[in-house]
């Protein structure tokens, strides 16, 4: 089963510097970083329900989207899938690691060094705007098209 959506909104501006992604991280870089990373579970280690086909961000907001596949061949994956097309399940969650540290100039505490290992499928997200879009054949994203590329499937799949 294929599912994509917003997996972070558009970036904090303002010189911010904290755990969450703003404009001072090379969120493109790391949205094209996806493609490969596991897809989980409420950001459960014990659960491998999928990957990431396809990381990318919107040009004129900056926000980061991603295309996964659910594998609905073993229990996990079919479960996830049933519970993602019944609701249950409805956005997506970035888990990512980052380094703080104390800015001994300004006391502040700085943020560097957000590295994505995973992403979630959940009930509630903690961002806004991560909602999850689905189907279940790939055909419906491209409707047949022999001349279907990774790009066309994502455009079909969110814009549409």
């Amino acid at each position: 089963m294929l599912v994509c959506g917003q997996v972070n909104p558009p970036p904090i501006g303002g010189g911010y510097n904290g755990f969450y992604f703003s404009e001072n991280d090379d969120l493109a870089g790391k949205a094209r970083n996806l493609k490969g990373t596991p897809l989980r579970v409420e950001h459960n280690d014990k659960t491998h329900v999928g990957q990431v086909l396809q990381g990318w961000t919107d040009s004129s907001t900056g926000a980061m989207w991603a295309l996964a596949e659910i594998d609905i061949t073993n229990l996990g994956g079919a479960v996830t899938a049933a519970a993602v097309e019944r609701g249950v399940f409805g956005e997506f969650s970035l888990g990512y690691t980052a380094k703080m540290q104390k800015n001994s100039k300004t006391g502040a505490i700085d943020v560097q060094g957000k590295n994505i290992h995973e992403l979630s499928i959940v009930k509630k997200g903690a961002r806004p705007g991560c909602g999850i879009e689905k189907n279940e054949r790939p055909s419906n994203f491209y409707r047949g098209n022999s001349s279907v590329t990774t790009r066309s499937i994502i455009k079909k799949t969110c814009y549409n």
